[in-house]
């Protein structure tokens, strides 16, 4: 597939523009300051990548998603740069009543399968109804909507209304209406939107000023027939070629990234056959966990479907933490500065929505993940924070763009534990042959890493929650577990040796850097979620008055008084056992005051204080149910407690996770105590959907699958 080129770009705008004139550009230029859309998606999609498998650039490069009962952030080529903030039908009679799908209808959902879901957005008074089922065309960048209108009520008129966001910007957009399509360009990215019914009428215009919903709104008529809107934050409007009559009628929409011919309903319904065909084969050839209840097959199932859509094809096992902005409603731009959001990569995300997928059965997207870690690891460069001097080489980047390049710059140092890690999981369960083969492709890589690690490790700039720095023990845990690994593979090198100092030296080891015997909490013995957040180079001593800066509230608060649960790493991952009174005396603060019942179950926070939320208020995060699921499983390895007992513990915490999913089976990054629902934050997140399926696995193995050190 090729991009549309420069010269065919400039003869089809200008075919549109010669047949305009200076009177027909619409009024108020540039539009309102652009936003982003919700982040509570219920569905996301792309067409399954067949072509990684022959080595051939996929020629389908649209990702897509929906909440609010409307398609939101839709993106192009790769997963990373937006192409369409939202777009909906608005409804008027064109006498007395105006709605939006997005605020006036009611939204309800129906999952028919993890690939396939329909969007039903009804009038509250059960006077008509619109459904979309969306999904990709395999074998070209062209997403589809099948629209379903059912009226029972003559008179009502449908309007579609889209509102790009060209090149991950609402700024510098052009929109042209044309007779059978609404086409909007920035630089070389061209949209041509149409319908197999066509369109009755088109408009363009500046959102806020002269956009299809200020015209109907205005008189419930739609007036405006504007053909061009240049270089602003646009919007095109075009009324759907259906009759105003009570009945039944199916229109499909496509949005064409690659001004393809039109296509017509009957070869478009193939391709949402061909569509979840695609995506049926893929799951039906991966391993399921046994005994799983119905509900809970199909958040496994709609959990994997997840994972492998937020993988980039253009930069094959760059897998992005969501499709989404976290509070997108309220993420306004600024000329020339573009936000991330969560489509970018992170090196810990990846990591376990690789292990989730490998222990399903999915090798070969672990092994591009490697591939392309290795592809962004640092070769140079210096960290310099305060007088600690930090040789980049070796190491990861915090987060980049599927390109490689970087966004955020920070250190943590379990991001450069778990790229070893993702490596030592391939390799464990590799015959001999590949066991060679990986060494010989990833022997520099993960050297380099661990050299790293032994070299300025245990320390880090931020721990995983991307925050403070000083001794955490989860970022301790994810590195110090992999220089043990790489000491099976790598001896020599006196990985082992510095690993077993970090965790036995007398007197000057993780315990005695992180665990307070002189706490806030019950007796006042427990692990600190960071010690030494002071200073860069202050000393760790867990029994210290310091304080730790809140990083989202800018609040100072005594490093005693943050609890956290990322001591459990220290089980997890195979370096304290879980008998280990001093592991089980913090769980039981932990339990006691960071955790909360919720209608769909227990929530754990990230931390005390944590101000990462609505109304600068940290939520419970349902990733962190699983650790404490396999955690239980941890306790029965290590003999505390019968296998009967431990299943009885993770029951509940599974049941939550089927809570926690929204009505699309998206689990959140987030969810509010009252009610045990999604927040604003992202949804899905992929480290959540890697975490129930992780966990599943555990139960099933009866062993922790993070855990490859026992």
């Amino acid at each position: 597939m090729k991009l549309i080129s420069g010269i065919l770009l400039s003869i089809l705008v200008s075919v549109f523009v010669s047949k305009t004139h200076a009177a027909n550009s619409a009024f108020g230029r540039p539009g309102i300051v652009p936003n982003w859309s919700s982040a509570k998606k219920i569905h996301v999609g792309t067409s399954f990548p067949k072509e990684f498998k022959a080595n051939k650039k996929p020629k389908s490069l649209v990702w897509f998603t929906m909440a609010g009962g409307i398609l939101t952030e839709t993106y192009y080529p790769t997963i990373d740069k937006a192409q369409i903030k939202d777009s909906q039908i608005l409804v008027s009679n064109g006498k007395d009543l105006f709605h939006e799908e997005k605020a006036s209808l009611k939204h309800s959902v129906e999952v028919i399968s993890a690939s396939h879901v329909k969007m039903i957005n009804s009038d509250p008074k059960g006077q008509y109804k619109i459904s979309h089922e969306y999904y990709s065309i395999n074998n070209k960048s062209v997403l589809v909507d099948k629209i379903t209108i059912n009226t029972k009520i003559d008179g009502l008129n449908f309007y579609l209304l889209v509102n790009p966001a060209l090149n991950n910007t609402g700024y510098k957009d052009n929109a042209y209406a044309a007779e059978d399509a609404l086409i909007f360009k920035e630089e070389n990215t061209i949209l041509k939107v149409q319908a197999t019914t066509g369109f009755a009428k088109t408009s363009v215009g500046y959102v806020g000023h002269s956009d299809g919903y200020q015209d109907l709104n205005r008189d419930f008529k739609m007036d405006y027939n504007y053909k061009k809107a240049i270089d602003g934050n646009v919007a095109g409007t075009a009324k759907l070629n259906v009759p105003s009559k009570a009945g039944n009628y199916v229109v499909y929409v496509t949005y064409d990234f690659t001004n393809s011919k039109s296509l017509v309903a009957k070869s478009l319904e193939q391709e949402l056959v061909n569509y979840n065909a695609s995506w049926n084969q893929y799951l039906n050839n991966l391993q399921v966990p046994k005994n799983l209840s119905k509900d809970q097959k199909d958040l496994f199932l709609r959990s994997l479907y997840v994972l492998r859509v937020h993988e980039d094809k253009l930069s094959p096992g760059a897998l992005v933490a969501s499709l989404s902005k976290p509070w997108g409603e309220e993420t306004y731009e600024h000329p020339g500065v573009f936000t991330g959001g969560y489509h970018l990569v992170w090196p810990r995300d990846l990591y376990h929505v690789s292990t989730a997928l490998l222990n399903t059965g999915d090798e070969d997207t672990a092994l591009r993940a490697l591939n392309y870690l290795k592809r962004i690891q640092y070769k140079a460069g210096t960290w310099n924070y305060g007088g600690r001097v930090i040789k980049k080489k070796g190491a990861w980047p915090q987060n980049v763009w599927t390109h490689g390049g970087e966004y955020w710059g920070g250190y943590q140092l379990d991001q450069t534990g778990y790229p070893v890690q993702l490596f030592y999981q391939l390799y464990k369960k590799a015959n001999v042959k590949k066991k060679q083969e990986l060494i010989e492709e990833f022997s520099g890589m993960v050297l380099d890493a661990t050299e790293f690690i032994k070299k300025y490790g245990p320390w880090s700039a931020q721990e995983r929650w991307e925050e403070n720095f000083g001794i955490s023990p989860s970022s301790f845990s994810a590195a110090t577990a992999a220089l043990i690994q790489m000491d099976e593979i790598f001896p020599g090198h006196g990985f082992k040796t510095t690993a077993h100092g970090w965790l036995y030296k007398p007197q000057d080891n993780i315990h005695t850097w992180t665990f307070t015997n002189t706490g806030m909490y019950g007796d006042g013995q427990y692990y600190l979620r960071v010690a030494g957040c002071d200073s860069h180079l202050g000393t760790w001593n867990p029994n210290a008055d310091v304080g730790c800066t809140i990083a989202n509230s800018g609040q100072r608060v005594g490093q005693k008084a943050i609890l956290d649960q990322g001591f459990l790493k220290l089980s997890l991952m195979g370096l304290v056992s879980a008998g280990d009174w001093r592991i089980n005396a913090s769980l039981e603060k932990v339990n006691k005051h960071i955790r909360v019942k919720t209608p769909n179950g227990y929530g754990w926070y990230r931390y005390s204080y944590d101000a990462y939320g609505e109304n600068k208020k940290g939520r419970l995060w349902p990733l962190l149910s699983s650790e404490h699921g396999r955690f239980e499983i941890e306790k029965h390895n290590a003999g505390v407690q019968s296998w009967q007992d431990t299943i009885n513990k993770i029951n509940p915490i599974i049941k939550s996770y089927l809570g926690f999913a929204n009505a699309g089976n998206m689990l959140p990054e987030q969810v509010f105590e009252s009610t045990g629902e999604g927040t604003g934050a992202a949804t899905p997140l992929a480290w959540s959907h890697a975490e129930y399926v992780k966990l599943l696995w555990s139960v099933d193995k009866k062993h922790n699958v993070e855990n490859l050190l026992d």
